[in-house]
């Protein structure tokens, strides 16, 4: 009987501690953002359109500063309908999957699966008109995946990283060449 609990507490110890280790070669950037994307997953949760404050979004989470500052007031209105729109995804991606279900971590974890193809440079066979490789950077972008599936991530999201805010959750493929839809294109 103490053989089986002394197994049951070195098991339970060493579950514990392989639990933490997933954000062990975090960055500090990598904390913030992920802090950044739960604490607005969180507030954007069965919550209705209407008790969603932009004012929120955009100080707390959503890199919107570019609209924001923009000092032609209709492009700017334009654009902030347009982002009533594409947040619906975010949105409906949280709410699907579910809060308790959803997960995230840096995409460079997954330098051997599909979706980091667009930030390999090794493997980019896309080039730029002057000839240079095309690829993104890895750096401040997440892959994010339902829990009891991490392996597979869903889709990808980039974070600006002077204030780790959340810049683009949306990555189109347009004739083989993949890019993120952000708010300082429109």
């Amino acid at each position: 009987m103490r053989r089986i609990l002394i197994v049951i507490f070195l098991l339970s110890t060493s579950f514990g501690f392989g639990q933490n280790t997933t954000s062990e070669n975090w960055n500090e950037n990598d904390k913030a953002q992920y802090s950044k994307l739960k604490g607005l997953a969180k507030y954007v949760y069965n919550k209705e359109k209407s008790e969603i404050s932009k004012d929120s979004l955009f100080d707390k989470y959503v890199f919107f500063d570019y609209v924001l500052n923009d000092t032609v007031s209709e492009r700017r209105e334009r654009r902030i309908v347009a982002f009533d729109t594409l947040f619906y995804y975010f949105k409906k991606t949280v709410e699907s999957i579910g809060l308790e279900n959803l997960d995230a971590k840096p995409v460079r974890y997954y330098k051997n699966h599909e979706i980091y193809k667009p930030f390999d440079e090794e493997k980019s066979e896309l080039k730029t008109v002057g000839g240079e490789k095309m690829y993104a950077k890895d750096d401040n972008v997440f892959a994010y995946f339902r829990k009891e599936e991490p392996e597979n991530p869903i889709g990808v999201l980039l974070f600006e990283p002077e204030t780790d805010k959340l810049g683009a959750w949306i990555m189109i493929n347009q004739g083989g060449y993949k890019y993120f839809l952000t708010f300082s294109l429109l």
